[in-house]
């Protein structure tokens, strides 16, 4: 069976755990099935040497800096409603 959730990874190196990519990570925890359903979340560390612009997620391709619990949220929602491709 594949699986065809988008992917998302989320930093957790040094700079963005220290910036705040561990409230990114807590965050997961209580979003809504929909999110869960579409997405699959996974760790990584240091997605394309992006650290100065800490915490870092990348969906898919394309990486997304200086992420709040709150602009997390956004990006998925940006996703479900195919407005980024």
């Amino acid at each position: 069976m594949s699986d065809n959730r988008i992917q998302v990874e989320i930093c957790i190196g040094t700079p963005c755990f220290l910036m705040g990519g561990q409230s990114l990570i807590e965050e997961l925890e209580w979003l809504p099935y929909k999110y869960r359903s579409k997405f699959s979340f996974q760790a990584s560390h240091c997605i394309d040497d992006h650290c100065e612009n800490a915490p870092v997620i990348k969906v898919k391709d394309r990486v997304f800096e200086n992420v709040t619990p709150e602009k997390l949220k956004n990006i998925l929602d940006q996703y479900l409603t195919r407005e980024v491709l």
